[in-house]
């Protein structure tokens, strides 16, 4: 149908941010986790309170997904879930200590290494780079909606 320049780079884009998710799931595969739970504990570590919805909206993360993913992790004590002010269908996730510790070193050694990959790239193409990746996903969400 679309054979042009255009959609070329369309689909390298689409592709890179394939192989950056599959990057992600390998990542937390050879450490025992799947993609949703390093997903999760990125959004909460150290010290972030975030509600069911917000997880799922900037995350990205389907409601299901996330709620399979909090009983499991709230029974083995990484989590607290409490409701939030003025909303009793709405939970607040936080992570306990024992959470805390536990996926210290899966989150810190994560954030090294993006840290060095991320210098390099502002290094090399500036402070665009991310915001034109913003834009992108800004831009796309509104058209699929």
């Amino acid at each position: 149908m679309f054979h042009d320049r255009l959609t070329e780079m369309i689909r390298r884009y689409t592709i890179n941010a394939y192989k950056i998710d599959a990057l992600y799931a390998k990542y937390a595969k050879n450490r025992g986790y799947n993609e949703s739970d390093l997903c999760l504990f990125y959004a909460l570590y150290p010290n972030y309170k975030l509600s069911q919805r917000q997880i799922c909206l900037e995350w990205g993360l389907p409601k299901s997904t996330l709620n399979t993913t909090l009983k499991r992790f709230e029974a083995k004590g990484y989590l607290c879930l409490s409701k939030k002010e003025n909303n009793n269908k709405e939970l607040i996730v936080e992570l306990t200590d024992k959470g805390r510790d536990s996926v210290k070193d899966l989150i810190e050694s994560l954030i090294m290494h993006e840290r060095e990959v991320m210098q390099k790239m502002l290094n090399e193409y500036g402070e665009i780079f991310v915001d034109m990746q913003s834009v992108f996903a800004g831009l796309l969400n509104e058209v699929l909606k």
